[in-house]
This record gives structure tokens, sequence and C-alpha cells, in this order.
């Protein structure tokens, strides 16, 4: 008698690398330029090669990553002008998600998620402990386009977060630090509270517009941005 045996699958290997790449890119734990080897990420991910390299595929079709030397990928430079394109895509998109979140009713403990993710942006900020800032604010901005209930276009901005991921890990520390004038996020959640839609819209835009002023300051002489003092 022929024991049956259960097939291993291997879409659900590549959904998990693929997944775990998306998070390390969108966190910014790979500085723009690093060689990924496809052998470092499967010991990391401990899997064989094969679904790593789908995952990898994949996002070098998309764009997100560079086809680097045999087995391997290269999270892409990027220039000031890549950054200004980005920025005009992620103005409009991540302003409407805004705008529609502001239009909607929400209940009161997501909007208290919220009041408790900015309240711990801002005690990072004022400990000077910074290293899980960026993932809380991700998971603020993100928080506030689920609230759109678009879930194509909160994929979409995603997307180009995965582009621009990367260099996003240059506003830790001075950028964050420094900006402790205008708070666009409390005046963003304020106006979401509020069903103020326009306001909404335009503090979401204004926070992405301004960090992107400051990081295309750091370009260097050819055009591509570079962490300050690197």
């Amino acid at each position: 008698m022929t024991t049956a045996l259960k097939r291993i699958e291997r879409e659900p290997l590549w959904d998990l690398a693929h997944a775990q790449l998306r998070e390390a890119l969108l966190a910014g734990r790979f500085e723009p330029g690093t060689v990924l080897t496809l052998r470092s990420l499967a010991e990391s991910f401990g899997t064989s090669i094969t679904p790593v390299r789908d995952a990898v595929t994949r996002l070098v079709a998309q764009g997100v990553l560079q086809q680097g030397p045999r087995n391997s990928a290269i999270v892409p430079n990027l220039s000031r002008k890549e950054l200004a394109d980005l920025t005009v895509v992620r103005c409009a998109l991540e302003g409407r998600a805004a705008r529609e979140a502001a239009s909607h009713r929400h209940d009161r403990a997501a909007l208290g998620r919220l009041e408790e993710r900015l309240a711990t942006m801002q005690s990072l900020i004022q400990a000077r402990k910074l290293e899980s800032y960026l993932e809380h604010h991700r998971k603020f901005h993100f928080g506030i386009y689920a609230m759109s209930g678009v879930p194509l276009l909160v994929e979409t901005i995603e997307n180009m977060w995965l582009r621009c991921g990367p260099v996003l890990s240059f506003v830790i520390p001075e950028y964050v630090v420094l900006l402790k004038g205008w708070d666009r996020h409390t005046a963003a959640l304020k106006a979401i509270k509020a069903g103020d839609a326009d306001a909404a819209e335009r503090e979401i835009a204004a926070d992405i517009s301004e960090a992107a002023n400051y990081l295309a300051g750091l370009a260097d002489a050819t055009g591509q941005l570079r962490r300050p003092g690197g």
C-alpha cells in the first residue's frame, strides 16, 4: 500500500519570500545600491533558492529591483528626477486616499489606533529613539489609506512606496528630528476626524512634498540621492 503524500506547494513559499522582501523594502531596510544575493536571502528566509528567485524576478519586472550579477539583484539608486516623478504620483494618489478617508465615517477604534500610532511617533522623536520610527510612520500613513475604502488605490500606493522606500530611510535622523514646526501628521488626522476632505488631502500631499524637498537636497553632483554624511 502506497502512503499518500501531500504535495508541497511552491506558491506559499513564494508568497512568503515576496511578502518579506516587500516589507523590507517598504521599511527602508536595504540601502540603495545594496546587492541582494539569492543565497543570502534564502538563508534569511529559511527556504530554498527557488521561491526567492521567483520573488526577486517579480520585483525586477515591477521595476522595484534591478537585475544584478548572476543570482543577485540590486536595490536601485534613486535620482533627483526619479524622486520628483514619484512625488507627483504619490501626492496625487495618497492625497486622494486621504480625501476619501475623510469623506467616510469611521469607528472610534480605527481613529484611536491612528492616534496611538501618532503618539508613538512623537514620543520616538522626543526620545531620539528612531530605529522603529519609519515602521510606525508607514503604518500611520497606510492606516489612513485603508480608511479610503478603495483597496486598489492602497495597492497602487504601496507599489510607489516600494520604489522610494530605500531612500526614505535617509530622513533619519536629521529631517525627522528637525521637523518640529507644522506637524502634517497631526493636521491630517485632525482633518479626517473632522471630515474635512480638502484639508486631509492638502496635509498629506504637503507631508510628502516637504520630505521630498529635503531628500532632493541630498543629491550628489550626478543627481543621485545619498545618505547625509555618506
